[in-house]
């Protein structure tokens, strides 16, 4: 996928993550540090490390110039390696080796900032309207108003997505892992922006690597775009000069979007925030919305 989506993101956090003292690197050690960071990302979400993904996701937007060439380098070695490592069929290397190769490789890039992503939560937007009516992957009908007893994490992608979709799925999926208990009270939903190539079946399949408990969402072109535009979300295609019809990528918006209990919108997540923070978030939520004595929701 082309890298719109992060490149934007890391427009929006350059005011946001403060800058790190960077040492001035030639262009060709600039790219070496990049492919560099993303093969480690790559070969982390093949492997499911997600704690190393994000700590290289951090060093990428945080020490380096938030450009679409180094977005577009770093996205394009990230698909490469989680290609390679998955058909390769070998061992995973030690995640705490990875970890040391990707601070090793961040050293050159300027000293760490301030504080991490982990602190940035976009505000509330003041228009966005969370409504959407979809067809989900249990074979129903599914609505912003289906859930009166139920948290919402939603986020938006597509199936054929190399990286943004993979990471924050996982990261969903981690949530819930994090949650525990908390986790009755959250339904997890991802939202395909491409219906063309993302039947039910294929969204039910694909969701299953990451948690069961994920609900794949799609509909027709229109609903899809009515449900993206209530949540202010931007997506379009992309494809090459003469590629085929379904040969496309689809830049979009990244992030997730906690609604409360009957749909109203509590707070988006932006793409890499820890998991462990938005956790910590949505469970405070969970208990400040429901008494002790009523967690028993029915699923």
């Amino acid at each position: 996928m082309k890298t719109a989506a992060l490149t934007a993101a890391w427009i929006v956090l350059a005011g946001l993550v403060p800058a790190a003292h960077a040492v001035e690197l030639d262009e060709a050690a600039r790219n070496r540090s990049v492919d560099s960071l993303g093969r480690i990302n790559g070969q982390a979400l093949a492997c499911g490390y997600l704690r190393l993904s994000h700590r290289v996701r951090t060093i990428v937007i945080a020490r380096l110039p938030k450009t679409r060439e180094i977005g577009e380098r770093f996205e394009r070695a990230t698909g490469a390696a989680f290609l390679a490592q998955g058909a390769a069929g070998a061992s995973c290397p030690q995640e705490v080796a990875l970890t040391i190769e990707a601070d090793s490789v961040a050293r050159p890039l300027g000293t760490p900032p301030t504080h991490s992503l982990a602190n940035v939560i976009e505000p509330p937007a003041p228009d966005l309207n969370p409504r959407y009516l979809l067809q989900a992957t249990h074979g129903r009908a599914i609505s912003d108003g289906d859930f009166p007893r139920h948290f919402q994490l939603i986020a938006f992608g597509y199936t054929f997505c190399p990286d943004i979709c993979p990471t924050t799925l996982l990261e969903m999926a981690e949530v819930m892992k994090l949650l525990d208990a908390n986790a009755l009270h959250l339904q997890p939903i991802f939202i395909s922006v491409d219906p063309e190539r993302d039947s039910l079946p294929q969204l039910r399949d694909y969701l299953k690597f990451f948690d069961s408990r994920i609900v794949g969402a799609t509909g027709s072109p229109e609903l899809v775009r009515r449900a993206a535009e209530n949540f202010k979300v931007r997506y379009e295609r992309v494809a090459a000069p003469g590629a085929g019809p379904l040969n496309y990528a689809v830049d979009h918006s990244a992030g997730m979007y906690l609604l409360a209990p009957g749909g109203r919108f509590v707070a988006k997540f932006p793409y890499g925030m820890a998991a462990a923070e938005i956790a910590a978030r949505v469970g405070e939520a969970v208990e400040n919305h429901f008494p002790k004595q009523s967690r028993q929701p029915n699923r």
